[in-house]
């Protein structure tokens, strides 16, 4: 049975990375000094001469005006820092929500929802009113199936970066296939992004290069949308290292060769030295530098397979080594392909 957020309290990260700023001087503080300034007012006022009655007055007046200044001042602070506040809202808010049907964020210890766009109001208007939102509620409300409501739960708790498909109802009943993001939010923890977009299978190239079906040209962002396209599909392995051998960029297809699931490879730890080895036992592990011949490839669950790698060291303009870029061909299934077509 799959764990409700509801049902239990699961343990997160509480590392202290946001400090809420301390203002002074604060709320009790000011009600003291207005009172203390008050109490001084009247004593002061009961208790001196009629002579010197006027000289106090004016003393007062004075420290009275200085006190409306900086009401004045602070008040104004106030408002400025939350116009602010609401413009930097706004345009994060739609920076998260390019390309996506819905975008949320919820807590993991409780998956209470913290955040919810105006794309997922339009969605869930309904859902959007009730006084408290959490990701239980949304999956019973969209009425979606329970084994994915398991993938979905899994995925939150493993607290990693993942994909899951699945299909669900809007508030007019209308049904939706969304491929949705799940992204552990770094600073402040224990938050997740959650981003839904609609989901389409075979997708022809131009339609996600951004290009229309009758167009014969390509725009500098629909070319590398189609580059993107071709690396994460192309039938060859694909990686990308840092200056210290650690791996920045797998394709699906090498991370499928691997065992590992899309995106694990570049959100852990692993560098190029952990995953491929010379198939000579004397031989060094790989380091970031040009390199091309057979490799013996370690997989998540401890097998090996065979693979030709053709990797070349990217320098930078001052020539030096910044990692590295190379393409990989799964030697083992080829054989296993050919000995097939042989029979």
């Amino acid at each position: 049975m799959s764990i409700r957020y509801t049902d239990i309290n699961a343990a997160s990260d509480n590392a202290n990375d946001f400090v809420i700023r301390k203002r002074t001087p604060t709320i009790p503080q000011l009600i003291f000094i207005f009172v203390g300034a008050l109490v001084v007012t009247l004593a002061v006022t009961i208790t001196v001469a009629e002579a010197d009655r006027i000289a106090v007055i004016a003393i007062l007046l004075i420290v009275l005006g200085m006190v409306g200044w900086y009401v004045i001042m602070q008040t104004q602070r106030n408002r400025d820092l939350v116009m602010t506040t609401e413009f930097q809202n706004a345009l994060f808010a739609s920076a998260l929500g390019i390309n996506n049907r819905f975008c949320l964020i919820i807590r993991q210890q409780n998956g209470n929802i913290v955040y919810l766009d105006r794309s997922f109001q339009g969605m869930f208007p309904d859902f959007s009113r009730q006084p408290r939102q959490s990701i239980d509620m949304l999956l019973e409300y969209g009425k979606i199936p329970y084994d994915d409501t398991k993938k979905i739960f899994a995925a939150i708790g493993r607290n990693v970066y993942d994909k899951v498909v699945f299909k669900i109802h809007d508030s007019r009943g209308k049904l939706y296939k969304i491929v949705m993001s799940i992204e552990p939010i770094l600073r402040p923890s224990g938050f997740i992004l959650l981003r839904g977009r609609e989901y389409t299978s075979d997708r022809e190239i131009s339609e996600v290069a951004g290009v229309p079906a009758n167009s014969d040209s390509f725009s500098k962002s629909s070319t590398f949308a189609l580059f993107s396209y071709v690396i994460d599909h192309m039938d060859m392995g694909v990686y990308m290292t840092g200056p210290t051998g650690n791996i920045i960029y797998a394709n699906p297809v090498l991370e499928q060769w691997l065992g590992f699931q899309e995106g694990e490879i570049t959100s852990g730890t692993l560098s190029l030295q952990d995953i491929a080895r010379h198939t000579s036992t004397n031989a060094e592990p790989i380091q970031p530098d040009n390199f091309e011949g057979i490799i013996v490839l370690q997989k998540k669950g401890g097998h090996t397979i065979q693979g030709f790698i053709n990797q070349k060291v990217i320098r930078n303009e001052q020539g030096k080594a910044i990692g590295c870029t190379g393409l990989v061909n799964n030697v083992t299934e080829k054989r296993i392909e050919a000995r097939r077509k042989l029979w």
